[in-house]
């Protein structure tokens, strides 16, 4: 089960908060289900804090949060296909655009009574979507003709994650130079927002109007070198129970390939979880779990269903106990971005690949 802490996730917020001082707003990023935490508990949780904006990655995730009630103005930061813009206005969404081409069709779509909002995105040296300083103009060109509002203005930090990265101050000056290309075109910016948790932390010449904090929002710290920069907490903790205990000799063998090998007579906790549910095979022979509050080692190749680790160093290991895979137990933790290295990815990944199989249990004490 996946137990997920609202407290923490509140907590994490007036955290940004305090960190990004007043007269900044805060978008909480919700998108791929709120990084695997449950988009409709966590959004009515942020807007029950008084969230300023929300964002998702499609129109569908936009239309889960309005149709469970959640009325905080939403941005769509992916594409939305032209048959889906009389929705999305219904919805009272703002769409993200970056060419004059994909505005152009979505005007065509679009009944002139009823304006969509927008937030123009550029290019400042990401190079994901985004227009380039030689598309502004043609861009502008469709924005002012056609049923459109200019909600706001935003890019992306591509290295905000590392503590003077000689990229972000040339991006912000890439995204001043383009708000005011933009606003000699005729196009008043809105709302600007280029950060997003590393920026917000760590670069406050980026924060301008709004921020977008996702993985701050749910405990992590963007990268290690901003780990204890703002006092977060974990918002989910993955668990599980012991499903069978069992001692093997010294000298035998566990898992798919043998890849674990008992160096003594070794006590092993079988769990009733493998890749299958998120927890990934990368993490074979290479991370702990929490048992009694005590670390125990992953023993062996990690299965589609089945984890076993070594529970010999923990005094009364007991079938039916609690196992945390990342998360608290008591005084001892496991980050999950610390283990998302491990694996050889980052945290975020192991979030949001949590299947929806795994119950999600929300703690708002």
């Amino acid at each position: 089960m996946c137990r997920i802490d609202l407290a923490a996730l509140r907590h994490n917020l007036a955290a940004i908060r305090r960190a990004i001082g007043p007269g900044v707003a805060v978008c909480g990023v919700v998108k791929a289900d709120a990084y695997g935490h449950g988009a409709i508990p966590v959004a009515r949780a942020l807007a029950a804090e008084g969230i300023e904006h929300l964002a998702v990655a499609s129109v569908d995730e936009a239309a889960e949060l309005r149709h469970a009630g959640i009325d905080v103005p939403i941005l769509v930061f992916g594409s939305v296909r032209p048959d889906r813009v009389r929705e999305a206005v219904r919805l009272r969404l703002a769409v993200t655009v970056w060419s004059a081409a994909a505005a152009r069709a979505l005007a065509d779509a679009l009944d002139p009574a009823a304006p969509l909002d927008v937030h123009v995105k550029v290019d400042t040296g990401m190079h994901r979507i985004g227009a380039l300083a030689g598309d502004l103009s043609a861009l502008a060109d469709v924005l002012r003709a056609g049923p459109f509002r200019i909600a706001g203005t935003m890019s992306h930090l591509a290295c905000a994650d590392q503590p003077g990265h000689a990229s972000v101050p040339a991006q912000i000056e890439a995204f001043e130079s383009a708000l005011r290309a933009l606003s000699s075109l005729g196009v008043a910016p809105g709302v600007r927002h280029l950060a997003n948790s590393a920026g917000a932390v760590a670069w406050p010449a980026a924060r301008y109007d709004m921020v977008r904090p996702g993985i701050a929002l749910y405990g992590g710290a963007p990268s290690p070198q901003l780990a204890g920069r703002l006092d977060l907490r974990p918002v989910m903790h993955l668990q599980t129970r012991v499903l069978q205990l069992k001692t093997i000799p010294a000298g035998d063998r566990v898992g798919y390939g043998h890849t674990y090998a008992a160096t003594r007579p070794t006590r092993l906790a079988v769990l009733p979880v493998g890749y299958a549910i998120g927890y990934p095979r990368a993490l074979s022979n290479r991370a702990d779990v929490l048992i009694r509050g005590h670390r125990a080692p992953v023993a062996g190749t990690i299965s589609m269903d089945h984890v076993t680790v070594d529970v010999t160093d923990v005094p009364g290991a007991a079938e039916g106990d609690v196992v945390t895979l990342w998360g608290s137990d008591g005084t001892q933790h496991l980050d999950v971005m610390e283990l998302g290295a491990r694996a050889g990815t980052i945290g975020y990944e192991l979030l949001t690949c949590v299947s929806p199989r795994t119950p999600r249990i929300y703690d708002d004490d």
